[in-house]
């Protein structure tokens, strides 16, 4: 359904009645409503009430800067006051500035020269937010049509739509029906992804956890090695073990020892100490194969994970992450 958004256009007026004019029309060409104060009505409210009520009801707020800093109330003016209560209501906004090779050649007539740097500091305010720099009343339209077709695009507001074009309440009602089924399911699968990625950590898991990542894989090699000597059983485990899940031989297993601790040669009976300690462990099973091999039959180990070590590698990862 096409929706329309209220826009506050805000400046000093006197000064800019033709720019107003065309920020106003390219509202109204972009299908939208503009708010401003030609087009306020009369109000037994205090003027700055009736203008914060009028900004609480917009989407966007716009406002023109030129040469004026405009009528003032405590010190600051009401253009300056609008903008910043915009900003606090969390209104959308876009500030139009005029350039600095216009500012040089603007009517004097159309220049408050008392209140140039109270202006200054107004104009350093708004372009700490969205603010665009116009030349003329044609460049100023151009900028104003391009910059709210952005704005809406980017940051979309509640807006406004046709009563008859609005969901009816049975529409609302399956909306919020919907709404709290996906809640619902949002839940159910966090819960799931907590119970996955969380298991829950046995004590004898634990102990081994402890045992293993307080030893260090360098001592079952000999000491005149060069080796990495701060890896631990556990780390080196997490990191060789997927080499076990369907089974591997001794040469497998070393040439991932090896990589691991960085090892440049092979110590095989180092290596069968090390992942005899893991089966010692249970987390490795070693199984006895017949191999045939040039004619002869000879016999062959296998590395293989046991159930208990693969439920162990998940606790072991998620351990060393913590």
């Amino acid at each position: 359904m096409e929706k329309k958004y209220q826009i506050f256009v805000s400046s000093t007026f006197q000064d800019l009645e033709l720019e107003r004019r065309v920020a106003i029309e390219q509202v109204l060409n972009l299908g939208h409503i503009p708010v401003g104060m030609e087009l306020f009505q009369a109000s037994d409210d205090s003027q700055w009430n009736y203008i914060k009520q009028r900004i609480d009801e917009c989407d966007y707020y716009v406002v023109i800067v030129a040469e004026r800093y405009g009528a003032e109330q405590d010190g600051k003016s009401f253009t300056q006051m609008e903008y910043e209560y915009a900003v606090a209501r969390g209104v959308p906004t876009i500030a139009f500035l005029l350039h600095e090779a216009a500012r040089a050649s603007w009517p004097q007539s159309k220049i408050e020269f008392e209140k140039k740097d109270t202006l200054n500091k107004f104009r350093d305010i708004c372009s700490q937010k969205l603010v665009k720099f116009w030349k003329n009343s044609d460049d100023l339209g151009s900028k104003v049509i391009s910059s709210l077709v952005e704005l809406t695009r980017h940051r979309p507001r509640t807006g406004w739509v046709r009563a008859d074009t609005a969901a009816t309440p049975a529409a609302l009602n399956e909306i919020a029906k919907l709404s709290e089924e996906k809640r619902n399911l949002q839940k159910a699968v966090e819960d799931l992804r907590q119970q996955v990625s969380e298991p829950k950590l046995s004590a004898d898991i634990e102990h081994r956890i402890k045992i293993l990542s307080e030893t260090m894989a360098a001592s079952f090699f000999p000491d005149n090695i060069e080796i990495d000597d701060e890896v631990s059983m556990l780390l080196l485990f997490h990191e060789i073990n997927r080499s076990f899940s369907t089974g591997c031989k001794l040469w497998t297993a070393m040439k991932a020892v090896n990589v691991s601790l960085g090892i440049k040669d092979n110590h095989r009976n180092s290596v069968i100490n090390l992942l005899g300690e893991y089966a010692a462990y249970n987390l490795l099973d070693v199984e006895r194969t017949q191999e045939h091999s040039g004619g002869t039959i000879h016999s062959v180990d296998v590395y293989k994970s046991t159930e208990f070590g693969k439920q162990f590698a998940i606790h072991a990862g998620i351990w060393l992450l913590s």
